[in-house]
């Protein structure tokens, strides 16, 4: 996918509502940082340090939780992917906002999609990122690529999403965030 079919194909008027979160869910914000890469557009993916106490080793967005000293939920996914990867804030330019989700670690999150200009040079923070990697958008967009199932937790049923690549399987908040991209993208 190029940078001008994403364009075209994403609305970025009018996001999506926000899941029904709780009160008590602590705000949050991610980067989906899509730059051009040798297999067009690619997305910008961390696997997070095995050290961590919350879902060590995990594929994940450059994110976190929100600071009093974030002037918005955009500047923390920016400040935070500053943090874990080393991204400039000022090579990203905002493409748009997903709706945002509630997380089993108790989260609102809100994603961000912000186009990353130029060739990076990320610097990992290894006390939160083991590994960077980038996978092409037009892979991760594709449906056909995304397993739904559906499990019982806490007597709840939930639909957890799995996208296979090259061996790492990519799932939880990070698919399901992608998983809805991909459903806005293809409408």
């Amino acid at each position: 996918m190029t940078r001008e079919q994403l364009l075209t194909r994403f609305n970025l008027l009018q996001p999506l509502p926000d899941a029904v979160l709780p009160a008590q869910a602590r705000p949050a914000a991610v980067l989906l940082p899509l730059l051009e890469g040798e297999r067009g557009l690619e997305l910008v993916l961390t696997r997070r340090s095995r050290q961590l106490r919350q879902h060590p080793g995990q594929v994940s967005f450059p994110g976190g939780r929100v600071d009093d000293t974030d002037a918005s939920l955009w500047h923390t996914a920016l400040r935070e992917s500053r943090e874990e990867i080393g991204l400039d804030p000022a090579l990203c330019r905002p493409l748009g906002r997903l709706p945002s989700q509630y997380t089993v670690s108790g989260f609102a999150l809100t994603p961000f999609i912000g186009l990353v200009e130029g060739r990076p040079h990320f610097v990992l923070n290894p006390q939160e990122v083991d590994e960077v990697f980038q996978v092409p958008l037009a892979y991760v967009l594709d449906l056909r690529r995304h397993h739904l199932f559906t499990l019982r937790r806490r007597g709840r049923l939930h639909t957890v999403c799995f996208i296979p690549w090259q061996g790492i399987w990519i799932w939880g908040i990070t698919a399901a965030v992608i998983h809805q991209f991909a459903l806005q993208i293809a409408r």
